[in-house]
């Protein structure tokens, strides 16, 4: 049902049941409220509309009786129907008429007679007879009885029974007495009646309807004189317990079935009225409300065990897809089946959680790093898209001011290692005022690099930052530093302008000026000229030419030789400029070391126009840039190469660090750090580790030495520290290891007792 076949779960199951007991108990308080409200009160309704009917039978009845009893008395007071006047043999005829016609009074009576006690006579409506007479034309069965009752002052009734007249045939006719008075307590005669008991029995049947039970009419003392039967008869132990049952209605068993009988008794003539019929027909409205109740809640069930296993589906079904995505991505999670799903998935992301915490801290040791490299891209001019460099600045957390840019180069030629550590640490982010700088040592030149970005009300103002950076740095660190600064940019992307300026603006220093600041606008400022274009312009061409940024040292060129056309200058003088740009160019590449490189000079001073000039200079600027990048490259690499050459000839000394190695080679360990990460891409830590662990297997493998003395000799003087890293990292002991891969060299004791011990 609804796919559970395909999915076995007890949280699933979990999830379904909790929705059916959400269901079914608010369901179970609306069937009680339903049931009270509706089977009940029909039930209740029932009960009380068949005692209703019953009353009105007995009300009726009790109307029947009281109207032969007034009829009696009007019998009484009729002077036509004294015992004189049935007597005489004029008027006993009218006296007969007249007891017709109180016979047809009432629709109940099938025989009406008039006694006078004394009488020998009895008259009816047929005219008068003896006693004897009577008693031969009527046959009751009891004759004798209802002579002598026809002498007494209290009316009698008797049941129905076979009364035949006659030769006729026999009815079930009910006789009642009435004795009758006038003027006098004691009574002088009796009208007795024979009732037709159809008429009582059809008289039941009209009012109570569809009724298909008994119902029993009952004297003072309990006996049946008349009865309605349309169920089965009951014999007289069963009767009497009918006629003993109290009024209302009650259920008692009868013929070992259970049947519901209502009781009520008249209060005028004290006969009792019951009904009697089985159980389920009595109630069968109610057992028909019950059946429907039944099905509607049936279908309720149904409905809501399905809506249960979707909702509850509906709800699991997140929780397995992200399992079976876990299960995909995670093989640990096949370790734990014995958890439910959340207690699974709660284990999983508690070991993500704890890898994301391992992972941080790998990040955050390698963040510096990361940091390092972005900027100097930066600086290089290798980002030049200004999105990715926003980026890139927001995934490793290095905000920036918006409106300009400009970078600082700080000096760290005159200062001791531990003092240049301490400096690097200290500029590697700075805020001011309105202004943030990040700092980075640059690759071989003793320097440190600072981007410093600015707004408002520092915009343009670099000077006066550029103080104030100064004065930061002089009490932070005590010291008076050297400072270059390039002029500002507005876009990220141009950063290495600036930078490229800043080292020009630092190189001037060192050949012209002793101040500890040096602006690269300012160079523009001083007397001096190189033959016709702007110093500040030559010396940025040379810097970008050192730095091997073409795109730069291109841009330049182009502006020296729009100044020069701009300028009304003789073609001798051009001539001269052209030659000395032709010679700045090559001064570079002898400086750099690439004067032994072979460029067609013919093509260069072959030229006839500035214009022509400019397009022979462009590849040969190009060239030599490419030239730089190369020899920079080679020389990170030698440089890489005696450093790794180093630390393998070393790694086994326990006391071999990363800050006696910058020390050697004279760098700071960030530098150091973030050079040995490029080149290898791990760590220092890591890549000691890494030897120092070959060299432990393959003397575990290969030689027959203890394992104390294998691990002493890779640099590790705590041998169980060792010992709980090597486990981690291959998943055996040092003794298991060479126990795996070198069975052959078990059999020596001496070993076999170290490795027992490790």
């Amino acid at each position: 049902m609804f796919g559970l076949r395909r999915i076995q779960s007890k949280l699933l199951y979990k999830y379904i049941l909790s929705y059916m007991l959400m269901f079914f108990i608010p369901l179970a308080i609306m069937g009680i409220i339903i049931y009270k409200n509706s089977v009940v009160s029909l039930r209740e309704g029932i009960e009380q509309s068949n005692i209703d009917m019953l009353n009105q039978v007995k009300n009726m009845t009790d109307e029947r009786m009281e109207e032969l009893e007034k009829l009696a008395l009007r019998i009484s007071y009729d002077y036509r129907l004294t015992p004189y006047m049935v007597n005489d043999g004029f008027y006993g005829k009218e006296a007969i008429e007249e007891l017709n016609k109180y016979k047809e009074n009432s629709s109940i009576i099938k025989e009406l007679f008039l006694y006078y006690r004394g009488d020998r006579n009895i008259y009816s409506t047929s005219g008068a007879y003896s006693l004897d007479t009577f008693n031969q034309m009527y046959h009751f069965g009891q004759s004798e009885k209802v002579k002598e009752q026809l002498e007494s002052n209290l009316p009698i009734i008797y049941p129905s029974s076979y009364i035949r007249v006659s030769d006729r045939k026999d009815d079930r006719l009910i006789t009642y007495l009435y004795p009758v008075t006038r003027n006098t307590a004691t009574p002088y005669g009796t009208v007795m009646y024979l009732l037709e008991e159809s008429a009582i029995t059809t008289l039941i049947k009209d009012t109570l309807g569809d009724f298909n039970g008994n119902a029993y009419i009952f004297d003072q003392n309990n006996q049946v004189f008349t009865s309605s039967i349309n169920d089965k008869k009951f014999n007289d132990n069963e009767i009497k317990k009918l006629a003993e049952v109290k009024n209302g209605v009650s259920s008692i068993q009868l013929l070992s079935k259970e049947y519901s009988v209502v009781s009520v008794k008249s209060s005028v003539s004290g006969w009792t009225f019951v009904t009697v019929m089985p159980a389920n027909q009595f109630f069968d409205k109610v057992v028909n409300l019950q059946r429907f109740l039944m099905m509607v809640i049936i279908s309720i069930v149904l409905s809501g065990i399905g809506v249960s296993i979707l909702l509850g589906r509906k709800q699991y079904r997140p929780i397995h897809n992200l399992l079976d995505f876990l299960n995909k991505n995670d093989k640990r999670v096949t370790n734990i089946e014995q958890f439910n799903e959340l207690d699974r998935i709660k284990v999983t992301m508690a070991r993500v959680f704890k890898d994301h915490e391992s992972l941080s801290e790998k990040v955050d040791i390698q963040a510096p790093i990361v940091r390092d490299q972005y900027l100097m891209r930066m600086l290089n001019g290798s980002l030049v898209d200004e999105g990715e460099i926003n980026k890139l600045l927001e995934s490793i957390n290095l905000p920036m001011k918006k409106d300009q840019y400009f970078v600082a180069v700080v000096s760290l030629k005159n200062e001791v290692l531990q003092k240049r550590e301490e400096i690097i640490r200290t500029l590697s982010v700075i805020s001011f005022n309105q202004s943030i700088s990040y700092g980075v040592e640059i690759d071989f030149k003793d320097c440190i690099a600072l981007i410093v970005s600015l707004e408002d009300p520092y915009r343009g103002e670099v000077k006066k930052v550029v103080e104030e950076l100064r004065q930061l740095i002089q009490d932070r660190l005590n010291i008076d530093p050297i400072i270059s600064a390039g002029t500002c940019v507005s876009e990220k992307s141009k950063i290495n302008r600036s930078f490229i300026e800043a080292l020009a603006a630092l190189e001037y220093r060192f050949m012209n000026e002793r101040t500890c600041i040096t602006y690269f606008e300012d160079i523009s400022n001083q007397s001096e000229k190189t033959i016709g274009y702007p110093k500040e312009e030559h010396i940025k061409f040379v810097q970008s030419l050192k730095q091997g940024d073409q795109i730069v040292a291109i841009e330049t060129l182009n502006h020296i030789f729009e100044v020069v056309i701009n300028k009304d200058l003789s073609v001798q003088m051009v001539k001269c400029i052209c030659f000395d740009i032709i010679n700045t160019v090559l001064k570079v590449a002898v400086e750099m070391g690439l004067g032994e490189k072979n460029y067609d000079m013919n093509k260069v001073v072959d030229f006839n126009s500035i214009g022509e000039l400019e397009k022979h200079l462009h590849p040969l600027i190009i060239d030599i840039c490419h030239e730089v990048s190369r020899k920079n490259e080679r020389s990170n690499s030698k440089l890489c190469n005696e450093i790794l050459a180093y630390i393998r000839e070393n790694y086994a000394k326990y006391d071999l660090s990363l800050e006696s190695i910058a020390q050697k080679y004279k760098l700071s360990t960030s530098y150091l750090s973030r050079f040995l990460k490029e080149q290898t891409g791990v760590n220092f830590t890591q890549f000691v580790w890494h030897l120092r662990i070959e060299e432990v297997k393959r003397k575990l493998t290969d030689t027959d030495e203890t394992i104390k003395e294998i691990v002493i000799k890779a640099g590790y003087m705590d041998v169980a520290n060792f010992t709980r890293k090597f486990k981690r990292a291959e998943g055996v002991t040092p003794g298991k290891y060479r126990l795996l891969y070198a069975p052959e060299r078990s059999h020596i004791q001496a070993n076999i007792k170290n490795d027992a011990v490790l």
